[in-house]
C-alpha cells in the first residue's frame, strides 16, 4: 500500500466532475495531488488545436496535461464519475433506513420509483429540513466511505 497525503474533500467532489466537455481529474499516486486537466489541454496535447488558444492560466497546466498523456507507468489514475445508480441506491437505503415518518419514506420511495429523479428526492426533502440535514450527512458519510474504498482498491491510503 501506498500511504499518500490526499485532500480528500477535493478526491470526494471529483468523482462528479469529469465531463467531456469540461475536462477530467487525476489522482497524482507519487504527490497526492487533485489535477484538473481541462478539455482544451487534452485537444492541445493531441495535435487538435494550438497552444496559442490557451489562457495563461491553462498554459501553466500544459505540463501536467503532456505527463499524463504520456504516462505509461499508472502514475495518474483518473477519477472517474460515479453512477447514478451508486446515488439511487443511496437513497433508497437511506429511505428505509433513516426515514422514521412512514407517509415521508413512501413519498421518496414512490418519487425513486416512478422516474428515478434525484432531484425530485431532493425537493421532496427540502420540505424536510430535519430529514435533509439526515440526508446530507448521510450521503457525505457515505461517499467518504466510497473514497476510501476507491483508494484502497487502488494499493493507497491516507496518511
Amino acid at each position: 500500500m501506498i500511504k499518500l497525503n490526499i485532500d480528500l474533500d477535493l478526491l470526494m467532489q471529483s468523482f462528479s466532475f469529469n465531463e467531456d466537455n469540461l475536462g477530467k481529474e487525476y489522482l497524482d499516486t507519487h504527490t497526492g495531488d487533485i489535477i484538473n486537466i481541462p478539455a482544451e489541454l487534452k485537444n492541445v496535447v493531441e495535435g487538435e488545436s494550438d497552444e496559442s488558444e490557451l489562457e495563461d492560466w491553462q498554459k501553466e497546466l500544459l505540463g501536467d496535461a503532456y505527463a499524463i498523456a504520456k504516462d505509461e507507468s499508472n502514475r495518474y489514475i483518473i477519477i472517474s464519475n460515479i453512477e447514478d445508480s451508486y446515488f439511487y441506491n443511496l437513497m433508497v437505503n437511506f429511505s428505509n433506513e433513516k426515514v422514521s415518518s412512514a407517509d415521508l419514506r413512501a413519498e421518496l420511495i414512490k418519487s425513486l420509483n416512478i422516474n428515478k429523479s434525484i432531484r425530485d428526492f431532493k425537493n421532496i426533502l427540502f420540505r424536510y429540513p430535519q430529514n435533509l440535514d439526515a440526508w446530507q450527512e448521510y450521503e457525505e458519510a457515505k461517499l467518504r466511505e466510497y473514497t476510501i474504498n476507491w483508494l484502497r482498491d487502488r494499493g493507497i491510503e491516507l496518511e
